[in-house]
């Protein structure tokens, strides 16, 4: 795939639009607030998205000197952590819109100077760009994370869909393609090298599980049932304290829940949101199934896609496997993106939620996190040996 200045640009409109139309109705006080210690006032991710394009793309890519050196410790994501973010002189919304719409006018300038596909690797195929672009588009879906935990107004389209489709699809046993290819210009480092793997047979859920099939687990007494838990999970202390995913209120003998600013009666066909790993690998084991490995995730996604309802664009799926390089992984263009967080601490998410742009939303994306975190848009797709 040829990747023009006109794709790019186009790129870089998108995110910022999608950005715009989230944070547009949202007041001053609203974007200063730390809404939750979970995340990071909304303002600081608006110019941090600002000052990563301009390390970037102005800095790295360009050569020029930085704006602001003081933002060099404000917006690393890495020198602060998200609950102390609020206490820093991080710039005020007006100034945080100018600084952002500054850094864009110098990039676009530069987009019409540099030679795509050149010698340097960053500029192949506009990745560096690309990174841009989904960067932005990634802290669009916190930011939203942000807004249900605050309990603000909900942008578009605010749910996922229902889910429809019943039944398992059999995917044979056999050898398959893992990660991205050519074809992914802009796939980050860690779905790459795509290499070769032998997977066996497994059986995938066509739908994701509902609200409804979910709530039977909390009604058979689930979360105080030791068997079905793993070792793990059950040490989560959370675990044993919580009773229903969250943002989930009873009332009475039956389930209400939160959507953003609205309390309303639980959707009995959308799929369940906001369960962290541990609940989703405990409603597996309750329902007799398991979570699907990442390999076996996305050879269904490849080769049975049109059998499985709502990969993409309803809510994140877990899956057992923890975060790691692929066989002869090579960091790029920066270890903070992925390498960091290689290990047994995170758990993989794949597939993306209503809240994700179809451009990061790749069959090889890989989304990562705790496994005790409820606030991502995240649900559960079960599998089972074949």
């Amino acid at each position: 795939m040829r990747v023009s200045a006109e794709y790019i640009a186009s790129g870089l409109d998108g995110a910022r639009a999608r950005t715009a139309s989230v944070l547009g109705p949202l007041s001053d006080d609203q974007l200063e607030q730390q809404l939750s210690p979970l995340q990071s006032p909304i303002v600081w991710d608006l110019a941090h998205i600002g000052y990563f394009e301009e390390l970037w793309l102005l800095r790295t890519l360009g050569g020029q000197q930085p704006l602001r050196a003081e933002h060099d410790d404000l917006y690393d994501a890495f020198a602060h952590a998200r609950g102390e973010r609020a206490t820093l002189p991080i710039l005020h919304p007006a100034a945080a819109w100018a600084y952002v719409a500054d850094v864009r006018g110098r990039v676009l300038a530069l987009l019409d100077s540099v030679e795509l596909d050149g010698d340097d690797p960053l500029l192949e195929r506009g990745y560096v760009f690309g990174m841009i672009v989904q960067h932005e588009l990634q802290h669009v879906e916190t930011i939203t994370q942000t807004l249900q935990l605050a309990g603000f107004p909900a942008p578009a389209p605010a749910a996922p869909p229902e889910v429809a489709a019943e039944g398992e699809v059999l995917v044979p046993a056999g050898p398959f393609t893992l990660g991205a290819g050519d074809d992914e210009p802009w796939a980050y480092d860690n779905e790459r090298p795509a290499y070769d793997v032998f997977v066996p047979a497994f059986r995938i859920d066509r739908g994701l599980v509902t609200n409804a099939e979910y709530g039977a687990f909390v009604a058979a007494g689930g979360y105080h049932d030791r068997s079905a838990w793993s070792d793990e999970g059950w040490g989560w202390r959370e675990a044993e304290s919580a009773e229903a995913p969250l943002f989930w209120q009873r009332s009475g003998a039956r389930w209400l829940r939160r959507r953003f600013d609205a309390v309303e009666p639980l959707p009995a066909r959308q799929p369940v949101q906001h369960v962290s790993f541990h609940e989703a690998d405990a409603y597996a084991r309750w329902a007799g199934k398991r979570l699907p490995t990442e390999p076996e995730w996305e050879k269904a996604a490849r080769t049975a896609a049109n059998e499985l309802e709502h990969l993409q664009a309803a809510v994140w799926q877990w899956t057992s496997s923890c975060f790691g390089g692929y066989p002869g992984f090579r960091a790029f263009p920066y270890a903070e993106y992925s390498e960091v967080f290689f290990g047994t601490a995170y758990r993989v998410l794949r597939g993306g939620s209503w809240a994700t742009d179809p451009l990061v939303a790749r069959p090889t994306s890989r989304n990562w996190d705790y496994p005790q975190r409820r606030q991502i848009f995240s649900g559960i797709r079960c599998a089972r040996d074949a």
